[in-house]
């Protein structure tokens, strides 16, 4: 009886004993935030161009302010004539000076209510189309199958509008401030507490104001998870947030006191929040309570006026404290939307 021969089986059912490379690409990791922002700037490129279309007219709207001002100025002095004359043959240029000034003086009135509004669009747009219309369609599923996690989806709907928004502010604001003083604040001062060239001007508040108008759009675009009431609520809540800060800001930081008979003489620089008497033990007296008091309605006997005020230096001061209470409730909000994305998202 022989032996059995031993042969080699050859590979087996596990199959080639050198298994050909995996194909290289981008890891899971790598198709995070940025590659999802790049996404989420193709689905929203019109938007982009139409923002950016608006901001190049007002900056337009702004420059022609300065170029109206400067050229009532020279057409002016061309004449041979001043603004305050009395000289008749100055009367046609004077008035046509005035009637350009004030035009000039007006404009930046529109530009700034833009720039008051876009915070409120920011947030109905970052809470409707943005989120809400992901999650109201479903097609959020597809990014987070896509090694996207739920977290850098979020985080990349917030950075992107974000930086997009920001930058737009800061160079909306920068030539705003470049061209406010112009010759037609001489006639038709924009005070800078006007709350139209408040949120206007080179600050932080415009900014910080953006900031809080994403977060709240991402938290109410979560919980709503609906288009159009995810964007309709958001867009009235940040008005209504501008709306209170316009209304108390001047609470925002203390305010000096003027006495005495130039207290209510106050300059186009200077904002003037409550005035009335002191009566002769220093007390103050509301002006329509004194109608009834002669001493006290006429500045006599002791009694002087005071005027509580905000002079200009008092400028970064609001706006910090403004700023710091727009940031701390945005990052509230944005603390929020990830703990509802975690807790409510299947």
């Amino acid at each position: 009886m022989s032996a059995p021969t031993l042969t080699n089986p050859g590979p087996g059912p596990a199959g080639p004993a050198n298994p050909a490379p995996a194909p290289k690409g981008p890891s899971p990791r790598g198709l995070s935030l940025r590659a999802f922002a790049k996404v989420t700037t193709r689905q929203h490129r019109w938007t982009v161009v139409a923002a950016l279309g608006l901001a190049v007219i007002a900056a337009a709207v702004l420059l022609a302010t300065v170029y109206v001002s400067d050229q009532a100025t020279d057409v002016l002095k061309a004449a041979g004539c001043v603004k305050d004359t009395h000289d008749h043959g100055c009367a046609q240029p004077v008035r046509e000076y005035f009637d350009a000034q004030y035009l000039a003086s007006r404009l930046p009135e529109y530009v700034g209510l833009g720039i008051l509004l876009l915070p409120a669009a920011v947030a109905g747009y970052m809470a409707g189309p943005l989120v809400a219309r992901e999650l109201e369609t479903g097609t959020y599923k597809l990014a987070w199958t896509q090694s996207v996690s739920p977290a850098r989806w979020l985080a990349a709907k917030l950075a992107v509008p974000a930086a997009f928004t920001v930058a737009l502010m800061v160079v909306l604001n920068l030539v705003f401030g470049w061209s406010w003083p112009n010759g037609s604040q001489d006639d038709y001062p924009g005070r800078w507490y006007d709350h139209l060239f408040y949120v206007s001007l080179p600050g932080t508040v415009p900014v910080a104001t953006t900031l809080f108008g994403l977060a709240l759009g991402a938290l109410l675009g979560l919980l709503i998870r609906r288009t159009l009431p995810a964007l309709l609520t958001s867009t009235l809540l940040t008005c209504g947030v501008i709306a209170a800060f316009a209304k108390y800001r001047h609470l925002l930081w203390p305010t000096e006191t003027l006495t005495g008979p130039t207290a209510f003489i106050g300059s186009d620089r200077t904002w003037t929040v409550k005035w009335g008497r002191l009566d002769p033990s220093g007390r103050k007296v509301d002006l329509v309570d004194c109608k009834w008091d002669a001493a006290c309605r006429k500045g006599q006997d002791g009694f002087t006026d005071y005027a509580e005020v905000h002079p200009q230096s008092h400028f970064w001061p609001l706006q910090l404290v403004e700023t710091g209470v727009l940031l701390a409730l945005a990052a509230l909000a944005v603390l929020a939307a990830f703990r509802v994305l975690r807790s409510r998202l299947p």
